[in-house]
């Protein structure tokens, strides 16, 4: 499932900010419209900067509170949350704006 826009945390928190849950309620309305869908990873990606470890663990809170918020809509055994920390970057960590693009959460279907 692409989407174009980005889901908001509290800085350094698994907090979902209220301006991402517009964004939330649109993927819940794709996976409702689309029972044929049986599985969604909720993936969580942050930037290589810190405690590699402190990062794993907040990816996996990150992708924690989407599944909690997702799952109030949506059948939660179609959603899977599951954090990567660093490990798999979107764009290089050399450049304020490649960890900014480090740092997001991902929806793939992993079973349909």
């Amino acid at each position: 499932i692409e989407i174009l826009e980005k889901v908001y945390f509290a800085t350094r928190d698994a907090s979902v900010l209220p301006k991402s849950f517009p964004l939330l309620d649109q993927v819940a309305a794709v996976l409702k419209a689309h029972p044929d869908i049986k599985k969604v990873q909720i993936e969580g990606h942050t930037d290589n900067v810190g405690d590699p470890q402190k990062n794993l663990a907040l990816s996996q809170k990150r992708a924690d509170a989407v599944f909690k918020y997702l799952s109030q809509k949506v059948d939660p055994s179609r959603l899977e949350p599951i954090g990567y920390g660093p490990a798999r970057p979107a764009d290089t960590n050399d450049t304020p704006v490649g960890r900014e693009k480090n740092r997001r959460v991902e929806f793939k279907i992993v079973g349909d």
